[in-house]
């Protein structure tokens, strides 16, 4: 009878203490507002001063509505103040090689790089593709972007996101955000829940995400 009871208490114990565990390991969570894939090299590269940012890459999607995803990644990055972006248009990038687009996980033409070097003085050029788009609710939009080092070819960065605000958490860091946003520019009260109501800004909280982990 004691043996039992010994084992009831134990058992009892070990029932409260993965309770605890438990409740503590769901406790800590990633950043919704956080890339959840992204690399950075263990040795630094050279210092970029201007880097080019290239326009999105999307296989089906035309150039017109990709503008205003363009318009924000570009705003975004700007904003960190790492070096100065020089925004290339699909015309330009027609003009350098025949091709309006270019996506990052494909074959880059051999002179693209040398042509943007040449032509507009960048030391580093930004891929970036649209890898999911769902402009209705609940908004979700994939990104994917690369920094690449015009001279070696090396990878300085790359991010990898969806950010889906059907999410709590995401829809709440979204709210956030645009509550930061207005504050900064606009003397206007409210909940920050428009982001989620609005492709065009939800695409700006996106590209800030995109961009979290980007550092000197």
């Amino acid at each position: 009878m004691k043996h039992l009871r010994l084992f009831s208490i134990l058992s009892l114990a070990c029932l409260a203490l993965s309770a605890c565990q438990s409740k503590h390991a769901s406790a800590v969570k990633p950043r919704p507002d956080a890339p959840q894939n992204w690399f950075l090299p263990t040795e630094p590269g050279r210092v970029m001063r201007r880097v080019a940012m290239l326009p999105i890459y999307h296989a089906r999607l035309p150039g017109e509505v990709l503008k205003d995803v363009d318009s924000a990644l570009t705003a975004e990055l700007a904003k960190k103040s790492l070096f100065e972006v020089v925004p290339i248009s699909r015309p330009e990038m027609e003009a350098l090689i025949n091709v309006r687009e270019v996506a990052s996980v494909e074959r880059i033409p051999g002179d693209l790089f040398r042509k943007l070097r040449d032509q507009y003085g960048v030391e580093g050029v930004m891929l970036t593709d649209l890898t999911h788009y769902s402009p209705y609710r609940p908004v979700s939009i994939g990104v994917r972007s690369k920094l690449v080092d015009i001279e070696t070819g090396r990878i300085h960065w790359a991010s990898d996101v969806v950010v889906d605000s059907g999410n709590g958490d995401v829809a709440a860091a979204a709210r956030r955000y645009q509550k930061t946003l207005c504050r900064d520019n606009f003397p206007i009260e409210g909940d920050g829940g428009t982001v989620l109501l609005s492709p065009r800004q939800f695409v700006q909280f996106a590209a800030y995400t995109n961009y979290a982990s980007l550092k000197r």
